[in-house]
């Protein structure tokens, strides 16, 4: 008996260990696993397939989750497997718990400041590259906490662990990152759709611009030797817009604009009222009693496809500026005025984000610009006009421009609808076949040199009247200027004929 006794607990001595790293290995998380369960515990909308991207991925309860990961950007796999049966790491776990908890504009932020410093792990040097900034991320935001000197990188998640991080992560995005519980690029979407559900509305506010040249190549000599270059680098151009718009569903919009220029001569004033009535658009000058009338129904389908939305709806977000506001949208302090309280969320977009954004655009719509371009009547008659030449001319400006964008919208916390918007764009603009014309003017003597435009706009513009009544010119045959059609002049026949 004692014998058998010794034997039995010669065997729990010795089955300790493997029972141990059994139930340790147990408690390790997979990574098919990580995603089910952060994607359950933000009750994200899980797409219905059953056909994955991952060769390896063959479970019918799991190719739903991690499609939707996929899809979403919040995992990329390993080529075409994911090994979802692998245990987690920590790091890759942090990954994802940034990617659907933080803020992409500030992670971006982050991330192009990020350098070895921001994370003071004695174990630093084993976080791979990609996982740093967004570790420095989670633990700047508290998504995440230092829990020790160490980080251990490539140590296996356990479930425990994975549970009580995810649930404080989910608590920081909430206090943080929601209103409402929205998140800033789903409160934008959101207020969007309601502003297009609307009957009416209107918006009226000022848009300021400055225009400056700067001169590379030339001496401040060269420059005064020529009294007519001078003058021409000197004019910068100061110029503010008033707008009134008032907008009815589905195809109605009435702007009137106030523009007033200081061109370093005297200032120049001149309104212009456009109505757009479907596709009827008519515009008159200040000073006249006349509308000159234009058709848009032929070009319509071109002027959707380049702007992404209808002419008359200026005042909403189409889905490609969407695309790019979601990637920079974060939330400020919500303020309180005398009109309301409102939630503010802004973004800035520098230059390389916008020439990425701006050449995808281009790189769909270029084909209707140049069937738009195609069909003015002007450029149909000139001889020279050659549409892939006109394409090529457009996509080297359009890459050759520099455009930083910052934007806050004002959303009311008791409508969901924009109060206001305030935006300010910067934008340099080379002007190399502009001035190869200006140069010619300027004699066989002209020096040679190269002239950059830097133009400064802000403005704000406040939203109102929603779905309350509003006034459109009442436009008669009498009111509409009489057209000539636009012939080729045919040229003047000789006496001898």
């Amino acid at each position: 008996m004692k014998k058998f006794c010794l034997l039995l607990a010669l065997v729990i001595v010795l089955g300790a260990p493997a029972a141990s790293l059994a139930q340790q290995q147990d408690s390790h998380i997979t990574r098919a696993d990580f995603i089910k369960e952060i994607l359950t515990q933000t009750n994200t909308e899980i797409d219905e397939v059953t056909q994955s991207s991952f060769s390896d991925v063959t479970d019918p309860e799991l190719i739903p989750y991690i499609e939707t990961a996929y899809k979403n950007g919040i995992v990329s796999g390993y080529g075409d497997y994911f090994a979802p049966g692998q245990s987690i790491t920590k790091e890759e776990a942090v990954k994802i718990i940034v990617d659907v908890f933080g803020e992409k504009a500030g992670l971006k932020e982050a991330a192009k400041a990020f350098t070895d410093e921001d994370l003071e792990f004695a174990d630093s040097g084993d976080i791979s590259p990609w996982a740093k900034p967004y570790i420095a991320y989670a633990l700047k935001t508290g998504l995440i906490t230092k829990e020790s000197d160490s980080f251990g990188p490539q140590t296996p998640f356990a479930t425990v662990q994975a549970g009580e991080m995810i649930a404080s992560a989910k608590d920081v995005y909430q206090r943080l990152f929601t209103r409402n519980e929205l998140s800033a690029p789903d409160m934008l979407v959101r207020t969007n759709e309601k502003l297009a559900e609307l009957g009416t509305y209107k918006q009226k506010g000022t848009m300021l611009i400055e225009m400056q040249l700067f001169v590379e190549g030339l001496t401040l000599e060269q420059i005064e030797e020529n009294e007519e270059l001078e003058e021409f680098i000197d004019g910068g151009i100061d110029m503010s817009m008033d707008m009134d718009i008032s907008f009815q569903a589905p195809d109605r919009i009435y702007i009137k604009q106030s523009l007033a220029s200081d061109a370093g001569v005297e200032e120049v004033m001149q309104d212009v009222e456009t109505f757009m009535d479907g596709s009827l658009m008519y515009q008159r000058m200040a000073g006249s009693d006349k509308w000159v009338m234009q058709d848009l129904g032929s070009v319509m389908e071109q002027i959707q496809v380049i702007t992404d939305r209808e002419p008359y709806q200026m005042a909403q977000l189409s889905e490609d500026e969407l695309k790019m506001f979601k990637e920079f949208a974060r939330y400020e302090d919500d303020i309180k005025t005398n009109d309301g309280e409102y939630y503010v969320i802004s973004f800035n977009i520098d230059k390389e984000a916008y020439r990425e954004y701006y050449m995808e655009i281009m790189e769909k719509v270029m084909d209707s610009v140049v069937t738009l371009q195609a069909e003015n009547p002007q450029l149909t008659q000139d001889p020279d006009f050659d549409p892939d030449q006109y394409k090529q001319m457009m996509t080297a400006l359009v890459s050759d421009i520099e455009v930083e964008l910052s934007y806050k919208y004002y959303i009311d916390k008791g409508t969901q609808l924009f109060g206001k918007v305030w935006m300010s764009q910067d934008m340099t603009m080379p002007m190399d076949q502009f001035m190869a014309e200006v140069i010619k003017t300027l004699g066989e003597d002209a020096p040679t040199f190269s002239v950059r435009m830097l133009s400064h706009s802000e403005g704000e513009f406040e939203m109102y009247g929603f779905d309350e009544e509003v006034e459109f010119p009442i436009i008669t045959e009498e009111d509409i200027m009489e057209q000539s059609p636009m012939v080729p002049v045919e040229p003047e026949a000789s006496q001898e004929d």
